[in-house]
């Protein structure tokens, strides 16, 4: 065993001791040289130490959710993407803890309400929206919900920006004939013929909106808006951990330096050169 396995199975043994800090302290460790676990974790699911075993699936969650913050960035700038799956990424960077699952099950349901209808116009989206209760706020950093699809599922209530790219993929999806666009001070649901929806005006078709006042918005940059609006949103909250979460996600990194640019308290003053203690 090299040197190298053998420093992180000393480091590793420590994720079973009953000195909760000292656990905790191996714990960040270990993550912080996630390239260097190698089969690591693996191996010590097999203990027979309960308490290894809950650490271990507690170190491999953690694990699991950096690369998923890391692979976000990437996902999006994709040619080939899905939506939705990404909306859920983006509800997952602030309620973490929340089941994938559960959010794709609802999502599912609502989606099989939709491909029940037939809509063709921005007078069949307003009308299914209507009908699901859907209401639209203007854009906030106070409010991290209404970025949150499983929480715009549930509560039925969510910012333009997110039911004008939701109306759009459930009316054909990217490549559809509707796109989300900026009119009016407000996110709109498009067509090819310079109509608009607009859902914070309790879904309202405008007709023959002058081109000039239609700003196309693409999809991805809506949800790049929606992470930036979570990122603030945990700023106005004193949210820590998440300001470093949702910047690795906007990143595409893992690096802890990220809120270098950063004051103080979410960069702390460091008077010392990098690199040194």
């Amino acid at each position: 065993m090299s040197e190298e396995n053998s420093e992180i199975l000393r480091i590793a043994s420590l994720l079973d001791d009953p000195d909760e800090n000292t656990a905790l302290n191996a714990m960040a460790e270990l993550l912080a040289r996630e390239d260097e676990l190698g089969d690591v974790p693996g191996l010590l699911h097999e203990s027979g130490d309960p308490l290894m075993r809950r650490r271990i699936h507690q170190l491999e969650a953690a694990l699991l959710l950096r690369r998923r913050r890391k692979y976000f960035l990437t996902r999006l700038c994709s040619s080939d993407i899905d939506i939705f799956d990404l909306l859920v990424d983006v509800h997952l960077q602030w309620f973490d803890n929340d089941s994938r699952p559960e959010i794709e099950a609802a999502a599912a349901a609502f989606f099989r309400r939709a491909a029940q209808k037939h809509l063709d116009t921005l007078e069949d989206i307003a009308a299914f929206m209507t009908g699901e209760n859907m209401t639209a706020e203007p854009e906030t950093t106070l409010k991290p919900e209404l970025y949150c699809i499983g929480s715009i599922l549930s509560e039925h209530n969510g910012a333009g920006s997110i039911l004008s790219v939701l109306s759009c993929r459930v009316a054909g999806g990217e490549n559809g004939p509707f796109f989300p666009a900026y009119v009016l001070d407000g996110f709109a649901v498009c067509d090819e013929k310079n109509r608009i929806l607009l859902p914070e005006r309790n879904w309202r078709i405008i007709g023959d909106c002058d081109p000039k006042n239609i700003v196309p918005w693409d999809m991805r940059n809506i949800l790049r808006l929606a992470s930036s609006n979570l990122f603030s949103a945990a700023v106005n909250s004193d949210s820590f951990r998440y300001i470093l979460t949702i910047a690795q996600s906007l990143s595409g990194t893992g690096d802890d330096r990220i809120l270098d640019f950063l004051p103080y308290p979410y960069h702390p003053a460091d008077d010392s050169p990098r690199g040194e203690p």
